[in-house]
């Protein structure tokens, strides 16, 4: 096997050198070395580069021909060992996800659905052969799907007979004998509604850009009540948060985060002549009247003495929304009430 790689114009690098040799850098300090011709300004430290038969000649200076030649030789198994490992570990991967590809392109039809409670899990077991109910578990845990505790708890029994799977998972047992069929659909309209509440609240969302009197909801009496200022501008997503005792300059407004309930947004204030950061998360709604209306929090990222740190905030818009449409969305967006895997909010 080669151990000569790192060789650059037949001279190897200190930092190889002092691992292949056993040397120290006090030990090569006499050695005659050479420099890369591409270093230049600004590349920082160049590398030294030593010629072999000076790194052997002070080797055995410093061991001795015998001791050295020992030493060496130990080196190379140990080498050897780490390609060896190295080698199967890649071949180890290669076989891994071919045999994961194989099962995702096998996998019925319906036991690509998405699981959302044991219950699911249990009507997919019970439509399943061994191999499939494998091919469903290999799938369903590359998804890291909400039930992954279950799918953990019966992935070791998957490829044994489903008496012996049903003997073994006395959680699960109990959902083999349920209508399968009514299950799964009762599962996959769950998922539909999850996606469209999702796809309503992405359009809600988008309709944050415009200017907006924000109202202080905290608790302390103090701040309760107090007015803001929240502005979006939908061009270049710039803009600012201003209230009478924290204010922040919208730093980042990521465009495609519409899609979570609670957009993230960075902000900052020069604060005694630093740059200070904050978050403010925001949701749109819709009020009873079907006008916007927007809820979140904000943390400017610096605090005053007697003040509370995060302040909770709901708004109004005070003018056309700026996405291009003019005033409030007619669209019924009101969340499911069945949705349960929702956001939680702030």
């Amino acid at each position: 096997m080669d151990f000569d790689g790192g060789l650059v114009d037949g001279r190897l690098s200190a930092a190889k050198a002092r691992k292949r040799y056993f040397l120290t850098t006090a030990d090569m300090a006499d050695l005659h070395y050479t420099t890369p011709f591409w270093y230049g300004i600004g590349m920082g430290t160049p590398m030294k580069y030593y010629r072999p038969s000076d790194l052997q000649e002070k080797a055995e200076q410093k061991y001795g021909k015998d001791v050295f030649a020992e030493k060496l030789k130990e080196w190379e198994k140990r080498e050897k060992k780490k390609q060896l490992d190295a080698e199967k570990k890649r071949k180890d991967e290669q076989a891994r996800q071919s045999k994961k590809q194989k099962l995702m392109t096998t996998v019925p039809e319906w036991g690509r659905q998405q699981l959302t409670d044991v219950a699911s899990v249990g009507a997919l077991a019970q439509k399943c052969s061994a191999e499939q109910l494998q091919q469903v578990l290999v799938f369903a845990a590359e998804k890291k799907l909400p039930v992954i505790e279950a799918i953990n708890a019966v992935k070791d029994e998957a490829l044994l007979p489903r008496k012996n799977f049903k003997e073994l998972q006395p959680k699960l047992a109990k959902f083999l004998d349920v209508d399968a069929d009514a299950t799964l659909k009762k599962n996959a309209q769950k998922l539909a509604r999850a996606e469209a509440s999702k796809a309503r609240q992405a359009k809600l969302n988008k309709r944050i850009t415009g200017a907006w009197d924000l109202t202080v909801t905290n608790k302390q009496a103090k701040v309760t009540g107090l007015k803001g200022t929240l502005d979006i501008n939908g061009e270049n997503c710039q803009g600012y948060i201003e209230f009478p005792c924290y204010h922040g300059n919208l730093e980042w407004y990521n465009k495609e985060g519409h899609e979570a309930k609670y957009m993230e947004i960075s902000t900052w204030w020069k604060v005694n002549w630093k740059r200070t950061y904050g978050k403010l998360r925001v949701t749109v709604k819709k009020d009873e009247s079907g006008d916007d209306l927007v809820e979140g929090t904000f943390n400017a990222g610096w605090h005053r003495s007697s003040w509370p740190a995060l302040l909770r905030f709901t708004g109004v818009r005070k003018g056309p929304c700026m996405d291009g449409t003019q005033g409030n969305d007619d669209d019924s967006d009101r969340d499911d009430s069945d949705d349960s895997d929702s956001d939680d909010e702030v």
